[in-house]
């Protein structure tokens, strides 16, 4: 079970990361789970270590459903949950919570979209800059989903790009900060982000 971490954020939110290298019919199938329509087994990956991960930061088995715009819903929680290739993280807490979680792949292929989600006012000198500001805005994009932010309405201040670290991403719509935290390394970024509802 390539479980590589659970962090605890405080304040009740846990969160967990999966490398996805098992062979799939070694991950359980929750008794309330349909995977008739999971078509792919790439898919079929992603949604059982989804119930893995889970089950891991919660202990119990939960349905996972989906709103209409496709983000993850588990009754009486608050959770987001991001998949990359060989990925998996996930984020869970409260109602009172609202979070958002990003992780992504070690590559350049974020460079064939720069110009779609960096702004001309933000850092984007290397890939690690680039990575950073990409999942860093997806993260704050699913922490406040029902604002339907677009990219160029949120910006990333001047900072020092490292192994780990925290941005105070702007929210120009809305006019306020999250605060978004990161971890960069040889194989991923991971950002995520706890707010108060």
């Amino acid at each position: 079970m390539p479980l590589i971490r659970i962090d605890d954020l405080g304040d009740g939110v846990r969160m967990g990361l999966w490398q996805m290298t098992e062979p799939i019919d070694v991950l359980p199938v929750p008794p309330a789970v349909d995977l008739v329509d999971v078509r792919t087994e790439k898919r079929r990956r992603e949604v059982l270590t989804s119930y893995s991960l889970l089950k891991a930061l919660t202990g119990a088995d939960l349905l996972i459903r989906h709103a209409s715009n496709g983000s993850p819903l588990v009754d009486g929680l608050s959770i987001s949950l991001s998949h990359t290739l060989g990925w998996a993280a996930m984020v869970v807490g409260d109602s009172s919570k609202r979070l958002g979680i990003d992780i992504e792949y070690y590559s350049d292929r974020v460079n064939k979209i720069a110009d779609r989600f960096i702004r001309p006012d933000e850092q984007s000198s290397s890939l690690a800059y680039r990575l950073v500001n990409w999942s860093m805005k997806e993260t704050v994009y699913k922490a406040l989903t029902e604002e339907d932010l677009m990219y160029s309405e949120m910006r990333l201040p001047h900072y020092d790009v490292g192994k780990s670290g925290k941005v105070a991403v702007e929210d120009l719509k809305c006019g306020r900060h999250v605060e978004a935290k990161y971890i960069l390394n040889a194989d991923y970024v991971l950002t995520w982000a706890v707010m108060e509802r």
